[in-house]
């Protein structure tokens, strides 16, 4: 043996080959282990499941942890020291057992094929891409209400295509003060958006990720490092989600919660028997195109919403595009950045008080899009002071809630309802473009809440989150998960007792 050849072939281990059969009783995920050697700059996995009956998704474990996740892209995974392809992270890469995670999303009559060939280079293939590290801005001051899509997906999801230029433009022509950036199950768009921050001072990108499962997808707003989204594994299941992303400073929000349309949007209703909601910060009431969603999903989303906040949980209202392409070729029915748009009134313009001004429930859903007419309401509390969305008038016992819309044309056909705990209590016509508006109701001695829409040809454009009202104690009002609510538990209990009948 020559010594050239000789040092080729210590310089290029053979590549590995495996196969093998998944089933649906095994759990929604195969792991399989290999051996990575040293001096390796570059590892290359070829996958397929051999079926267009069949999806199968791919992810990859480094001995220290979460190295990628590319979902059911069918490119090959290259994962480098300074350059990997979309889904998966730069780094070292570190001699060991390694771990594709093959996650069963379609299995043709209960059960799918995989074949994957795994290559080592000692020298690397892909050139690296601007990256950064994230440092905290502040773009605008407030407090104000700012404009923002909470559901963007862009290239490093393995389902979109959408450049980081393409959604700045996009975002920017619509008018949006930010928007997130909530890729499937990675952070690897994290750096890459930094690097597109510096010097962008009109819109702000968010931090987030759509942690995808196959029995929901959850938002998790401002999320910095990934989050386990392997149900089933170890333990994980919607509580420990949930917990990871608070563990960060961030929010959950679930995503689409009632869009079940089976293997067309494989996961997207949310399922998960476990989920914490006194931990939930919010919920995603439209997602995507009016024109479609906003009369099959939404009025069943808003439905969910009210019924969660009937048993005392408190979410905020939430709307996201949901984009994977930038609004490019997406046609009438497309679900192009800001369709719907979500005001958010914070402090300032930045993540950390994006983040703290959803977890108060300051939020308003265009559902159709930025272009909609404004519309805000606020409860006199008992000093007469206004009492906005988000929080709670304490000690009141009389309900003034004052409405103020701007942007519906007199001939717009536009009216706007008061919904109390759930259920319509006024609807009057907008018969300005400033238009303003006072309802009076008596207390009914307990919390309740009241929220606003407006209406056009039958059905919501805008909703408000909800202002709550405590008339019967006087304190700071409580709601499930906020704490405080001793009281409130008792009185519940006792009923319990008394009325022997479960509230579901």
């Amino acid at each position: 043996m020559t010594p050239l050849l000789l040092a080729v072939l210590l310089a290029a281990p053979p590549p590995l080959h495996f196969e093998g059969d998944v089933t649906a009783g095994d759990g929604d995920y195969t792991l399989v282990p290999f051996s990575v050697p040293a001096g390796t700059a570059e590892i290359q996995i070829d996958h397929t499941d051999g079926s267009d009956a069949v999806i199968l998704d791919w992810g990859m474990w480094a001995p220290e942890g979460f190295r990628g996740w590319g979902g059911g892209l069918v490119d090959p995974a290259i994962i480098g020291v300074d350059a990997p392809s979309r889904g998966y992270l730069p780094g070292p890469i570190a001699a060991g057992t390694w771990t594709l995670v093959i996650g069963e999303a379609k299995l043709a009559a209960g059960a799918g094929h995989y074949s994957v060939d795994v290559t080592f280079r000692d020298a690397p293939t892909l050139t690296p891409v601007p990256r950064a590290a994230f440092a905290p801005r502040v773009l605008a001051p407030g407090p104000a209400w700012f404009k923002g899509d909470f559901h963007v997906h862009d290239e490093e999801s393995g389902d979109a295509r959408a450049t980081f230029a393409q959604i700045i433009d996009l975002a920017r022509s619509r008018g949006l003060d930010f928007v997130e950036l909530s890729d499937h199950n990675t952070v690897s768009q994290q750096g890459r958006q930094a690097a597109a921050q510096e010097g962008l001072t009109d819109l702000l990108l968010i931090r987030g990720i759509e942690v995808t499962t196959y029995a929901g997808h959850g938002n998790a707003l401002g999320a910095s490092s990934y989050v386990d989204h392997r149900v089933g594994i170890g333990g994980v299941g919607a509580a420990r989600i949930v917990e990871a992303v608070a563990a960060q400073g961030g929010l959950f929000i679930v995503n689409h919660p009632t869009l079940d349309i089976g293997d067309l949007c494989i996961g997207c209703a949310w399922k998960l028997p476990d989920t914490p909601w006194a931990k939930v910060a919010g919920l995603e009431i439209q997602t995507g195109s009016y024109l479609v969603t906003g009369i099959l999903f939404t009025p069943r989303a808003i439905a969910m919403w009210d019924a969660l906040e009937d048993q005392g949980y408190r979410l905020a209202a939430i709307g996201g595009s949901d984009d994977h392409t930038a609004g490019i070729d997406e046609g009438p029915t497309g679900s192009p950045i800001g369709s719907p748009t979500t005001l958010v009134r914070a402090d300032e313009l930045s993540e950390a008080a994006i983040v703290a001004a959803v977890k108060a429930r300051r939020t308003v859903v265009l559902l159709r899009g930025p272009d909609d007419p404004r519309l805000e309401i606020a409860v006199r509390g008992a000093n007469g002071a206004a009492v906005g969305i988000g929080d709670t008038a304490s000690g009141i016992s009389s309900i003034q809630v004052d409405a103020h819309v701007v942007g519906a044309a007199p001939g717009d056909g536009v009216s706007l309802s008061i919904v109390r705990d759930g259920k319509p209590a006024d609807q009057v016509p907008v018969d300005s473009a400033d238009f303003r508006k006072s309802f009076t109701y008596a207390a009914r001695g307990g919390p309740e809440r009241v929220r606003a829409e407006l209406i056009a040809d039958g059905a919501r454009i805008v909703v408000t989150s909800h202002v709550y009202v405590d008339g019967a104690t006087g304190g700071g009002g409580c709601a499930v998960g906020d704490g405080g609510c001793g009281w409130l538990a008792v009185a519940i209990a006792a009923a319990f007792v008394v009325r022997r009948r479960a509230r579901h």
